[in-house]
């Protein structure tokens, strides 16, 4: 029973559905949060705790799944400004995922500019001897996630 719970609560964690957003109009927030002019990005992937290589997860192996995505979006260079920031915690037999979207702001009063996270996705669950996998198919959930709203929000610049 308790492993039937603990796949119900990863289930609705992963495949929830983007609160119909997709189906809006691109609002204020939106645009300040994602809006970029459909420009590239670049990938940082935090450095993965001890943990992780007991499962079998490397940093190798979520650089190579979310570059992939972005690449294929046509979203990734590694000299832009933008970052997409990817950071996956692993304890034993939990994880969690965050994702962070990095980009210029200007902050008018100030007269100052700089970069500031706008955009987060985060999660938990957890894992057992597939780690490693179970763990990367939740991040290519999330990088779709990501790239639905990004493209989304950017329609009108991206070609």
């Amino acid at each position: 029973m308790r492993r039937r719970i603990t796949w119900l609560v990863l289930l609705a964690i992963f495949a929830s559905p983007a609160d119909g957003a997709a189906a809006q109009d691109v609002s204020a927030v939106d645009r300040f949060e994602l809006f970029n002019e459909c420009g590239p990005m670049r990938l940082i992937v935090r450095e993965l705790p001890a943990h992780a290589a007991e499962i079998g997860l490397t940093e190798e192996s979520i650089q190579s799944a979310v570059e992939s995505r972005l690449r294929a979006a046509r979203l990734y260079d590694a000299d832009a400004g933008p970052s997409f920031y990817v950071n996956v915690h692993v304890d034993e037999r939990v994880f969690v995922l965050t994702l962070n979207y990095r980009k210029g702001v200007y902050d008018p009063i100030s007269a100052e500019f700089g970069l500031a996270t706008t955009w987060v996705l985060r999660g938990a669950g957890t894992h057992g001897r597939d780690g490693a996998m179970f763990i990367l198919s939740g991040l290519a959930s999330y990088m779709d996630r990501f790239l639905v709203e990004y493209l989304r929000v950017n329609e009108s610049a991206c070609d």
